[in-house]
Parts: C-alpha cells; structure tokens; sequence
C-alpha cells in the first residue's frame, strides 16, 4: 500500500519510518503530484499558519482540500482536520484550540488512555486540545477528560506526537482502517 507523508515541515523522517516499519510503501508529498496513487496521506505536526502558508504556496491546499484522501494527522496536522479559528480543511467535526497546553516551553510527555484502558506514551509539543467533538467523530485517546485524538470515517486525529516514540499503535490503528 502506498502512503504519502507530507513533507513541507515536522516529524516527516519520523513518521515514514513508522511506515517503513509497517511494511508500506512510502512517499514525501511536496506537490500535489505526489499524490497520484496515494491511500492515504500522513499529516505531520510543525506550526499550524506556516504549514497553512506552505500548503497554499505548493499548491497541495486545494490538492487536499478536493481529495477524499484517508488523513492521519498529528499536531499542527490536527488543527488544519477540524474547525478552529482559522481557516481549516474541516474533514473532521471537532472543534480544536491551537494553543490549548500553551508555548514550547510548556511541552511535556505523559501516559495517556486509549481504548480498553490501555496506556500510551504521549508526547505534547506547543499542542493544541480537541475541545468538543462533534456527531460521527469518535474520541480514541484522553489525557485525563480532554480528547487528544479521534477519528471519523478514514481520518484520524492526533494532538501528540505518536511517531516521536517506537510505539506503532496509533500508525497500525489507522492504516487497518484504510
């Protein structure tokens, strides 16, 4: 299976290894050519108006925003899925805060829950919160009460950072969905 991660800014390293290591064929996505043939397209986290800015300026914003492409989405990947107060693909009902955790300096890690009461390794750097989650979005993932991912049809959306550790579970998760 072919998978697309897009390589304008984040983790794109990162998350073609996890790839990599699920035995997909993976490509950087930095035109909207590279999408020809994709099932799905890796969203990676960086900041949210910058990638905006290199989405539009590469032509990929109305590549995507036009595709029915399954998306996982991390981090700044997250905010650009729901609504916000910016200008957003919104593929997804939720309704996300951008600085939610607040700056840089306030990242962290910590365990957060994920279905049947499993724990994962979460890592927040400058995240945004998921603050409502609207009908036909399922909530996957919880740092105490707060929704920090979810997925509706195809899509997923993260507000960490699951390639920054070696735990697949969240890459597995979603290409089983494709």
């Amino acid at each position: 299976m072919k998978i697309g991660v897009l390589a304008l800014q984040g983790s794109v390293s990162e998350h073609r290894l996890c790839m990599e290591l699920l035995n997909m064929d993976v490509v950087d996505v930095r035109e909207p050519s590279d999408m020809n043939g994709l099932k799905g397209l890796i969203m990676p986290g960086g900041e949210s108006t910058t990638l905006r800015k290199l989405l539009v300026n590469s032509g990929l914003w109305d590549a995507i925003s036009g595709s029915d492409i399954p998306i996982m989405a991390t981090c700044a990947g997250a905010i650009l899925m729901g609504e916000s107060d910016d200008v957003t693909f919104e593929k997804m009902d939720f309704r996300i805060n951008r600085n939610y955790y607040g700056r840089q300096k306030d990242s962290f890690e910590k365990d957060i829950r994920i279905g049947n009461n499993q724990e994962f390794r979460g890592i927040f750097i400058r995240a945004p919160a998921i603050v409502s989650v609207g009908d036909g979005t399922e909530a996957i993932a919880w740092d105490g009460e707060m929704v920090v991912g979810c997925t509706m049809d195809r899509h997923m959306a993260l507000t960490f950072h699951p390639e920054l550790n070696d735990d697949l579970t969240f890459h597995q998760m979603w290409i089983e969905e494709l």
